[in-house]
């Protein structure tokens, strides 16, 4: 099975449209897993929740996702990303928040578990380094693992001699084998310098993950945005992909 992998959509519509497209044009998947943070930030969370729904994705539960839904941890949030937390959990409707709310925290499909920070702390840890990784997977009950949260691909790929951090390049087909924890990278708000949104592929059968990034209208993201009365923050941080 060829499985999208998406993660920290956050609201932004265009940018998860532009992701779709591309995968529909190029055939490149039979289902969509998202590893949290659907919500925050972003102009369109009940768009964004509707489209996925609508695509039947496989979604769990990120920290975004959480205090939207129940107001948890919003003491974590600085002041800008708590005032988006609270207006999104204005604008969703009491079944949408209920939806957000029953997401659950990790889960299993085939040999990959999914989860938003991390197996061993699934709401809040960044995973950035291959320490961090390797205790991750020494708790997945699967040789994979899949999470989000820091906004930027990686690949931790485990063997014989411990794991390593592997630069996933754009368009390259990496090998998972014979276990590996990988991070798509954000959709709605990538942090690695480029801004176009960020997703993988996965090859469930050959054990293989692809990394890409998609152009979206930026503008029109950054416009929905401001005139929502978001903080501007979130607008100026789409143009530098930071």
């Amino acid at each position: 099975m060829r499985v999208a992998l998406l993660s920290d959509v956050h609201a932004n519509l265009p940018a998860l449209e532009a992701v779709l497209a591309e995968i529909d044009a190029s055939a490149r998947a039979d289902a969509i897993w998202v590893t949290g943070d659907t919500v925050g930030y972003g102009a369109d969370p009940s768009d964004v929740i509707a489209l996925l729904r609508a695509r039947s994705a496989v979604l769990v539960q990120g920290n975004h996702d959480r205090a939207v839904a129940t107001g948890e941890g919003l003491d974590w949030f600085h002041d800008r990303a708590a005032a988006a937390v609270r207006m999104h959990t204005k604008w969703l409707s009491a079944e949408e928040r209920d939806f957000l709310g029953g997401l659950p925290l990790t889960t299993t499909v085939e040999r990959f578990t999914l989860c938003h920070g991390s197996i061993r702390d699934p709401l809040w840890e960044y995973v950035t380094t291959a320490s961090a990784a390797a205790a991750s997977l020494a708790e997945a009950a699967t040789p994979f693992a899949c999470n989000g949260h820091t906004h930027v691909p990686a690949l931790y790929v485990e063997d014989e001699s411990g794991v390593r951090v592997t630069l996933p390049g754009t368009g390259v087909a990496h090998a998972l084998t014979p276990r590996a924890m990988l991070n798509p990278g954000s959709v709605g708000q990538p942090r690695d310098g480029d801004p176009r949104a960020a997703y993988a592929i996965l090859d469930t059968e050959e054990g293989t993950a692809t990394f890409y990034r998609a152009s979206y209208p930026i503008d029109e993201a950054q416009r929905r945005i401001r005139a929502r009365g978001l903080p501007e923050m979130f607008a100026e941080r789409l143009a530098l992909g930071l």
